[in-house]
């Protein structure tokens, strides 16, 4: 149960609980006013801490997900230049040389992303994470 079902649920055993005290307090109706402010308030404090509470798990899931993946990829793709390393050593009969021919793919794919890609990925992470944190707000 999300923290908005929990929060109305609580809002409508308030609301009944609101008119039995009315009907019960009519003789103190400051009184049976404040407590109802007071346990209203207390249930508004309570649904923040648990959005925030949702949200921040959310958002940490994802990102941890997010990191185990591309862990994973920088794995395969270290694979993969080992092994084309190798092959381009062998082919030019200088592994050195290999090597360094892939360590300047990487430089070159590294500049590439430095100046045309990191503005784009810099939006787009944003974008997700207030995605993540707006989207009890939007059901």
């Amino acid at each position: 149960m999300t923290s908005v079902t929990y929060f109305f649920g609580v809002i409508f055993v308030l609301l009944t609980n609101i008119n039995n005290r009315m009907e019960n307090s009519s003789d103190q109706p400051i009184t049976a006013l404040k407590d109802q402010l007071t346990e209203y308030l207390e249930l508004r404090s309570e649904h923040a801490r648990l959005s925030l509470i949702e949200n921040s798990a959310k958002v940490t899931a994802y990102f941890s997900s997010a990191v185990i993946i591309i862990m994973l990829i920088m794995f395969c793709v270290l694979s993969l230049v080992v092994a084309l390393s190798f092959f381009m050593g062998q082919y030019l009969h200088n592994y050195g040389l290999g090597f360094l021919i892939s360590a300047g793919i990487f430089l070159l794919l590294l500049l590439i992303f430095l100046l045309a890609v990191k503005n784009k990925t810099e939006i787009s992470i944003t974008n997700k994470i207030i995605q993540l944190t707006t989207e009890n707000e939007q059901e």
